[in-house]
């Protein structure tokens, strides 16, 4: 994996200057340690994979966001660094604490009928309303570490890819394939908005 996110860093490296140097550098062993301990989960190996090439963006944390001036990574997700997941899934944790229930209008098939879950991990933002999820506890039909697009209210939610390696050789195919566009603000912005 960690091979698959050093390739996409190259592709958006001749992209994007911009975007390339806003990237965190790897997270070490102790982050994704700390990302496991406080979900309470074991990380899938393609997730740390993934981590091990690079631990987000920079300044995905409250405390030193500027959303105006950000550059998201893909579409329009800046990507969280660890202590930015962390930061989300705290939030998320504490703003659906009473909402533990599965949703009677709402199915289950791959993703739990629910609002929020402790083992969904946040690993994009979009403005506070949307969300890429590391998806470590599914529905009946899902699979552990399934990757999936969260939206505020559940309003529309789907499962993006059956797994993080699955997600990241797609994101790399489209990059290799340039089947993406540049926005006016400079985004790398893939056409179908798959991210």
């Amino acid at each position: 994996m960690k091979q698959i996110w050093d390739e996409i860093l190259e592709q958006i490296r001749h992209i994007s200057g911009d975007i390339y140097v806003s990237v965190d550098p790897p997270a070490d062993p102790s982050q994704i340690r700390l990302l496991e301990e406080t979900v309470g989960v074991t990380l899938p190996q393609d997730f740390c994979g993934y981590l091990s090439a690079l631990n987000g963006q920079k300044d995905t944390e409250e405390k030193t966001r500027d959303r105006n001036r950000e550059l998201p990574l893909l579409g329009y997700h800046p990507f969280l660094s660890v202590a930015g997941m962390i930061e989300t899934w705290d939030m998320m944790n504490e703003l659906f604490s009473k909402e533990t229930e599965p949703l009677e209008w709402v199915t289950e098939d791959k993703i739990k009928p629910c609002i929020w879950r402790r083992h969904w991990i946040p690993f994009t933002e979009y403005e506070g309303s949307q969300y890429l999820i590391l998806d470590c506890d599914p529905g009946k039909n899902g699979t552990y570490g399934q990757v999936f697009l969260w939206c505020s209210g559940m309003d529309y939610s789907e499962v993006v890819a059956d797994s993080f390696e699955e997600f990241s050789k797609e994101i790399l195919t489209r990059l290799i394939e340039k089947r993406f566009g540049v926005s006016g603000f400079g985004t790398i912005e893939f056409e179908d908005h798959y991210i």
